[in-house]
């Protein structure tokens, strides 16, 4: 529908950074709380055409209500608008300290749940965001009332790869979450929702990422874990619940963590598929090749036995101690290192493979709740916290979830960390960016455990789809946490965060401040 014209003061974002980084240290005018008792369990929105999808949203702990679209197309760039309030703080408040040092619209991200990718924000050649800062006179895009009082309107523009669908899902950071159907249009359509490219900066766009989004599994108490990415899926098999010590003879308790990586190899027809040994550094290098060859030998027969694996081409090898994939010589590295992996190349789609073991659910040392109930929680500064799964919504391949983290109780700000393993990931590996990402909160189907999906940032970086900078509520407010999981099929999940510890030697284990707790019985509701 046409658009009335307005007038705004635009300002590229290298001018800005100065003045916002003050701002976002003592803002002049602190944020009216909102009630923490009734938030949003997520963005509400209508859409219809190139018209912005207006959805309320928990943004920084304040209740915002945005304009979210359209992603505009111009050759092979998409120019996504966001709009708001004067005072909804938009630069700070979807900004990911993490990804940059510079204030913007870098923690915005583009899903596609139904082909499972994430577009990042395009960069330049000098690693700035492509974003711009906009001041606009006028309310809401459709509101000639607001445009005649003169009303100003916050304004983000932040580039993409073009997007190839007519409507895109938006994940923003800060407990906003995820906005769904934002629509995606020309720029010959989009009128004064948008701006072309050479107005936020001169230099081109260099790169814009689209990755794919891989899934990450853990069953029979952590020995068996499955990493899913679009080309293969490695299932790594702990040694130590396979073999004796110095040993190729397969133990009593083997055959539990190799049924579940049969359920694995199992849900493909063919492929090739490398049955791999791996050691520890204890002995010498001959020793532990050798060991590695024959207990690889081992396991490849035995999953012949109870997996048909005519139509797969199989290989077997043997690695020693050359490809560890925890360093140092602690137990637990070691632990780590003495492994077998299965490592599956189909010549077809790579499947989620969420079937139950047949273990049970695991024990858990935190308190419990069910369905919309909540648990209360140490949030890390001896603040409690009450948590409860406002919802969970099936889009596409995936589970959206909504956590709210409200501090009824606390006198002072709930500071922890809350739902991370500290600058540790889920799976062991250091990267400080994730010191207060959603990275523990896990959905559990049997013993098969499902931790938040996640994408290749770099060559040895994921980070989770999921918020990375939780901020903790001040006394009587609430947050919104986001989390995407694989989709294990199921009309209730168990929504689960397990205790967390890091080996530091062979003798001492840090706690690595993981709350644990537990919600069963969860509904899963329909998404688009």
């Amino acid at each position: 529908m046409p658009q009335p014209a307005r007038a705004t003061v635009r300002i590229a974002l290298p001018v800005v950074l100065a003045v916002l980084a003050c701002v976002a240290c003592s803002p002049d005018e602190p944020p009216t709380p909102v009630d923490s008792r009734t938030p949003s369990a997520g963005p509400s929105a209508t859409t219809a055409g190139t018209d912005p999808v207006t959805a309320e949203v928990v943004l920084k702990g304040d209740r915002v209500t945005l304009e979210v679209g359209p992603v505009v197309v111009t050759d092979d760039i998409g120019m996504l608008r966001i709009a708001g309030p004067k005072d909804a703080s938009l630069q700070t408040g979807l900004w990911d300290v993490f990804v940059s040092l510079s204030p913007g619209a870098n923690g915005v991200r583009l899903v596609d749940l139904s082909e499972g990718t994430v577009s990042l924000p395009a960069r330049t050649e000098s690693d700035a965001v492509f974003a711009s800062w906009v001041m606009s006179v006028g309310g809401p895009a459709t509101d000639t009332a607001a445009e005649a009082a003169g009303e100003q309107t916050e304004v983000l523009y932040v580039a993409f790869a073009a997007p190839s669908t007519s409507t895109v899902d938006v994940l923003l950071p800060g407990g906003a979450g995820l906005v769904e159907g934002v629509p995606v249009a020309d720029a010959g359509d989009a009128g004064v929702l948008t701006i072309p490219t050479s107005e936020i900066r001169e230099e081109p766009v260099a790169t814009a990422p689209v990755v794919r989004l891989d899934s990450y599994t853990e069953q029979v108490g952590g020995q068996v874990r499955t990493r899913t990415t679009s080309q293969t899926v490695t299932v790594a098999i702990g040694s130590d619940v396979l073999f004796g010590v110095d040993s190729a003879d397969l133990g009593a308790q083997a055959d539990a963590a190799l049924t579940a990586a049969a359920q694995q190899v199992g849900a493909y027809d063919g492929g090739a598929l490398a049955v791999v040994g791996h050691t520890d550094d204890v002995a010498d290098d001959a020793y532990n090749q050798g060991l590695s060859e024959r207990r690889a030998q081992a396991v490849a027969a035995r999953l012949g036995e109870l997996a048909d694996l005519a139509g797969f081409d199989v290989s077997v090898q043997g690695r020693g101690e050359s490809e560890p994939t925890a360093t140092g010589t602690s137990d637990e590295a070691r632990a780590a290192n003495r492994r077998v992996e299965l490592v599956l190349t189909t010549q077809g789609e790579v499947a989620e493979v969420t079937e139950p073991s047949a273990g049970a659910l695991p024990e858990t040392t935190g308190p419990t709740a069910a369905g919309q109930g909540a648990v209360t929680i140490d949030s890390g500064n001896d603040v409690p916290v009450d948590v409860r799964v406002r919802e969970v919504r099936r889009v596409g391949r995936y589970l959206v979830g909504s956590l709210e983290v409200s501090n009824t109780a606390g006198a002072a700000k709930a500071d922890g960390t809350l739902f991370s393993t500290g600058a540790w990931d889920a799976r062991g590996s250091f990267d400080a960016g994730l010191q207060q990402a959603a990275t523990n909160v896990t959905l559990l189907r049997g013993d098969l455990r499902l931790y938040p999906v996640d994408y290749l940032t770099g060559e040895d970086r994921r980070d989770p789809l999921a918020d990375r900078i939780i901020d903790a509520p001040e006394p009587g407010d609430s947050i919104l946490v986001t989390v995407l999981w694989p989709d294990p099929g199921t009309d209730t999940v168990v929504v689960d965060a397990p205790t967390r510890s890091k080996q530091i030697t062979q003798s001492t284990a840090v706690d690595m401040g993981a709350r644990p707790f537990r919600i069963t019985d969860v509904p899963v509701t329909e998404g688009r």
